[in-house]
């Protein structure tokens, strides 16, 4: 028959057209589906990690806010702040400068987001920043224990040294945080160069922390040591 002399002349086409074969990972049978690529998981964009960092630095602020608020209503309703002369002075002098070790911290932490904007690495400013903040919490922690030795602790010096204590050591454990955040930044840049002028999404949110947590102990200082 004409249908079969067709076939037998060309059985390739034929079979072909039953079975057609690609090259790669294309379907080799029209019945079976084209494989589907996996979807390609990205990040969130830029701007939500930048605003998931501002919302969660609010939330900070409200509970700074609230601890200064409540040592604001105990001092203004106890006759007499400290409330035993016998209690030792906190050291003006000594945090001031511990102070502006943190200051100076954050306007590092700037120059190393200045840097990398520029092309650079920023490492030896990451570095700077890590010294300076591990230098405050140094001081913090000769700080307290000066404060001990002189008779001021928690339990001591009811809600004067509690409050105080408290706050303080609130405050230490974000700076701690924030030091260890910048030594990962620094890690990932001396390995990897992870930041770059197109890439410093992280790096800008450790910022936005980093100089939260100075501001804060800004406020901190002069409310505790000088008012």
């Amino acid at each position: 028959m004409q249908l079969n002399r067709t076939i037998s002349e060309q059985p390739d086409h034929f079979i072909q057209s039953l079975f057609p074969q690609e090259v790669g990972s294309e379907r080799l049978c029209p019945f079976v589906a084209p494989a589907q690529p996996e979807p390609v998981h990205q990040g969130a964009p830029p701007h939500v990690c930048k605003l998931g960092m501002i919302i969660f630095l609010i939330s900070e602020a409200l509970l700074f806010s609230g601890l200064i608020a409540g040592y604001i209503v105990l001092r203004l309703a106890a006759p007499q702040w400290p409330p035993s002369p016998e209690l030792p002075a906190l050291p003006k002098v000594l945090t001031g400068c511990n102070t502006l070790v943190l200051i100076a911290s954050s306007i590092a932490f700037h120059m190393v987001e200045v840097s990398v904007k520029k092309g650079k690495t920023g490492r030896r400013w990451l570095f700077l920043t890590i010294l300076l903040g591990s230098t405050f919490l140094c001081g913090q922690a000769y700080e307290w224990t000066h404060l001990y030795h002189e008779g001021l602790w928690f339990h001591l010096g009811g809600v004067y040294g509690s409050s105080f204590f408290v706050m303080t050591g609130f405050h230490g454990a974000h700076v701690f945080i924030g030091v260890m955040l910048i030594l990962w930044c620094f890690l990932r840049q001396c390995m990897f160069k992870s930041f770059s002028q197109n890439h410093h999404v992280a790096l800008d949110n450790v910022g936005l922390y980093w100089h939260f947590v100075d501001v804060v102990w800004v406020f901190l200082y002069t409310i505790l040591y000088l008012v």
